[in-house]
């Protein structure tokens, strides 16, 4: 990012090192700067940070702008992005239509004639290069600074070049190739999402744009693309092509849907700024539009001081998160509830909250040798039977063990309780005759006696604790039961196997009776 262009959002502090250290440690890590003042109107310094995946707002400079006003305690300053509308509407200068709503939910687009296709001014060209990105023309250069600036990646269509004046959002056709504007040539497959006009692919969803449409020194009219596409999808395309891009990249980590319409105004807006024209009437909007409403997140506040180990005053969270951007919905003496903003999908449990005031509060605040509470931990009845279980059963001399699930069909005949009910199968199992889920543990038991017996150890008393699956009819997930139970082979006497089983009774529940018929 470029230190000259995020000053246009955020009054910064004098020094770099002082802006980079706050950002590193809120968990923006610098990776380096560098001076980038040859060739431009004033000087200026790159700064590369280390973006995590789940945090997309910061592929923009205004995602980063929002941080640093939060930890400098500064106003931040949002173009309005105003435009000024007239003449026809969008909607009768071209169409959009979207075919695969699964890969392509929401798709906006606006329409700008007369524009005037040039060189960029020097403040666009200076705000492109010095983050290494080449200037094209005034127009495609508005699309790459507003992706620059928010994070939303936009296309600009010659829109007479456009078949019908029609934006398609389908799934590429077998055997459909393309001419990106690296003007190479790429075939597509059916699981790939492409934007059409009436005839062929004008461009690869969330990749690249098409050659043939792309905005050229004729080009009078242009359609202004602002979508959101399957993060999956652009992935798989942007690989199996072989074709990584800027806007790829930002796709793939998802985009915020409440931010499209104001990507695409402020799109119109610089272009007239820089080209000219006149904008239509309206947007063109197909798809369904984001309307989720959050979820609201509670905070409370000694969850706070447990999991940081610091004292931090409820005030201070509630006012470090509405700097984020956080609504507070409502607050009581205990904790608040916040609704986390569309920019910031990430936050979606207490945890998440707690971590963002630890580190706008600072990680470095927090003492390297804070006196946590150390709470005991109580074993829960479940396991208070088990491990007496295993107690009494190693006392009667037997020995546990631990076998796998899986038993072939010869195994489960040995030991059926449940009749002809048929067993679970696996369909691939790594092993290829033990490919059933066990019924019962005895036949498990006994190939592991015969395995000792082998070895040497004759007469092996074996017990083992653990799941046995049974199938209610279907092999279905939901309908398969997999209750513990308790399974013993040895060599002994029924009488002394049954004092075992009476001994281990007694010590479980002492107040039931058992006899055996």
């Amino acid at each position: 990012m470029s230190k000259n262009w995020l000053a246009e959002y955020v009054p910064l502090p004098k020094t770099v090192d002082e802006l980079t250290h706050r950002l590193t440690m809120s968990g923006l890590n610098l990776e380096e700067f560098h001076d980038v003042s040859e060739g431009l109107s004033k000087p200026d310094v790159a700064i590369d940070l280390e973006v995590t995946s789940n945090r997309p707002d910061c592929l923009g400079h205004i995602g980063v702008a929002r941080e640093a006003a939060v930890l400098f305690e500064q106003p931040l300053t949002i173009p309005s992005a105003a435009v000024v509308e007239s003449g026809d509407p969008a909607t009768a200068a071209a169409s959009i239509s979207i075919e695969c709503a699964d890969l392509c939910p929401e798709y906006h687009g606006r329409v700008i004639r007369g524009v005037r296709i040039g060189p960029s001014p020097v403040w666009l060209k200076d705000r492109l290069e010095a983050v290494g990105m080449v200037s094209v023309n005034n127009v495609v250069d508005v699309t790459n600074f507003v992706m620059l600036e928010c994070g939303q990646p936009l296309h600009a269509f010659d829109l007479d070049r456009l078949d019908g004046r029609r934006i398609v959002v389908r799934r590429a056709k077998k055997g459909e190739t393309i001419t990106a504007i690296d003007q190479r040539q790429y075939v597509l497959t059916e699981e790939m999402c492409v934007i059409a006009d009436g005839k062929r692919p004008v461009a690869v969803a969330g990749v690249m744009g098409g050659f043939e449409t792309e905005i050229s020194n004729s080009t009078v009219n242009v359609l202004i693309e602002s979508a959101a596409f399957a993060s999956m999808s652009v992935r798989g395309t942007a690989r199996a092509l072989k074709l990584h891009s800027p806007s790829s990249y930002r796709f793939e980590r998802k985009v915020d849907r409440r931010q499209l319409d104001w990507a695409s105004r402020r799109c119109c807006e610089l272009i007239m700024k820089v080209a000219g024209g006149t904008l239509l009437a309206g947007s063109i909007v197909a798809g369904i539009r984001h309307s989720d409403p959050p979820v609201p997140v509670r905070l409370r506040f000694s969850q706070v001081s447990r999991l940081l180990g610091i004292e931090i005053r409820p005030e201070t969270c509630v006012r470090i998160l509405v700097r984020l951007g956080l609504r507070c919905v409502d607050q009581d003496t205990t904790g608040a509830n916040f609704e986390s903003p569309s920019w910031r999908p990430d936050l979606l449990r207490e945890c998440d909250l707690i971590e963002e005031v630890a580190r706008i509060h600072g990680y470095d605040q927090i003492p390297i040798n804070a006196a946590l509470p150390v709470v005991p931990t109580s074993r829960t009845l479940r396991e208070r039977v088990l491990d007496a279980t295993r107690s009494q059963l190693v006392a009667s001399g037997l020995s546990e063990a631990l076998t796998l699930s899986f038993v072939s069909e010869q195994q489960r005949q040995l030991f059926r309780p449940l009749g002809e009910i048929a067993p679970v199968a696996v369909s691939h199992s790594s092993r290829s005759h033990e490919n059933q889920l066990r019924q019962s543990l005895i036949p498990s038991l006994l190939q592991c006696r015969r395995q000792n017996e082998r070895h040497g150890n004759v007469n092996a008393e074996l017990f083992e604790i653990a799941r046995v699956y049974l199938s209610a009819g279907t092999a279905e997930p939901e309908n398969i039961a997999e209750p513990l139970t308790i399974g013993i082979v040895c060599g002994r006497p029924f009488g002394q196997l049954m004092g075992i089983v009476e001994s281990l009774i007694a010590k479980l529940a002492p107040h039931v009776a058992v006899s055996a018929e």
